[in-house]
């Protein structure tokens, strides 16, 4: 496990939902303030000037240009100039538990839009008014994905994979960590030890994990520990009290850590997983052909 894989894994796990959208044209003078709380939102200018102000970071909004404003901090907003502003909006929660994907890349709240992707972001917005429009339940994932694929544009025009290289000394001296962790996850680490590799004092080494990983250094580990669990029960016939024993816990322990991770105890997650497997396994053509000799009472008891 690296933090890269990490990452890519945060990302699959990021969930929005939709709230609000909208096209607006606002006079000059306009101005709107909104403390953090929670509500994110994409502004897409087509006519006049605006400004912009993110926590310290002021910007001007102008047309050819996508703002994602976090929904983690104060926010203002308004006209610039003499004429009329014309903008998309479109407010949404999302969803990455404490893992501030933007913060932690340094990603800027602004993308400058190619010309040919300017009649595909206005596709966009169209049809997140027009899902909001009815009240089929089915355009929830509807417009969940429209957002899902704005927010890909967005952290693609700002080169995410740059933003990954840039961090490279600080991603490799984490990888050690997450190594060293990946190696003993049967043993009791402390955090004293994960923050020497990483040459950082403790308390900091615990704010920069979890800024790193979206998690605290032993929830991360107990984490890996049930997925090594869950790939044990599948994949092995080892008794539970065994794999327990192989990742570092208590069988009563992982039981209820396991419960609360899945929703099931480990026993039930392997009967399932395992009949599961033996139901879609793969089959050459002709294995179940039946011999003349066969009757149906033997197909019914198995027998080839």
């Amino acid at each position: 496990m690296t933090y890269e894989s990490i990452l890519y894994r945060r990302l699959k796990q990021i969930d929005v939902e939709h709230l609000l959208s909208g096209i607006s044209s606002r006079e000059p003078g306009w101005v709107h303030e909104s403390a953090s709380q929670g509500l994110s939102r994409l502004f897409y200018p087509l006519e006049g000037t605006g400004w912009l102000r993110v926590g310290e970071h002021h910007y001007e909004l102008r047309p050819g240009h996508l703002y994602l404003l976090p929904g983690d901090v104060d926010q203002a907003f308004g006209t610039q100039g003499s004429d009329s502003f014309v903008f998309y909006w479109t407010h949404y929660r999302i969803n990455m538990a404490d893992y501030n994907l933007l913060k932690e890349l340094d990603v800027p709240f602004q993308m400058k839009v190619k010309v040919q992707e300017h009649s595909d972001l206005v596709a966009h917005f169209d049809r997140l008014l027009m899902l909001q429009q009815s009240t089929a339940l089915i355009n929830n994932w509807r417009a969940k994905a429209v957002l899902l694929e704005l927010s890909a544009i967005f952290l693609e025009s700002v080169e995410l994979e740059r933003k990954l290289e840039a961090k490279q000394e600080m991603i490799e001296r984490f990888d050690e960590v997450l190594a060293f962790i990946e190696e003993r996850l049967s043993e009791s680490l402390s955090i004293e030890q994960l923050a020497q590799i990483a040459c950082l004092h403790p308390n900091y080494f615990v704010t920069m994990f979890k800024s790193l990983t979206g998690l605290s250094p032993v929830n991360y580990m107990n984490e890996r520990r049930l997925e090594l669990a869950r790939s044990l029960l599948s994949d092995t016939e080892l008794p539970v009290m065994d794999i327990a024993e192989r990742i570092g816990m208590q069988n009563h322990y992982l039981s209820r850590l396991f419960k609360q991770q899945y929703g099931i105890t480990p026993r039930r997650y392997r009967e399932l997983s395992q009949s599961i497997d033996g139901a879609v396994q793969p089959y050459e053509e002709g294995e179940w052909e039946m011999k003349p000799a066969e009757s149906a009472m033997q197909v019914e008891r198995g027998e080839k």
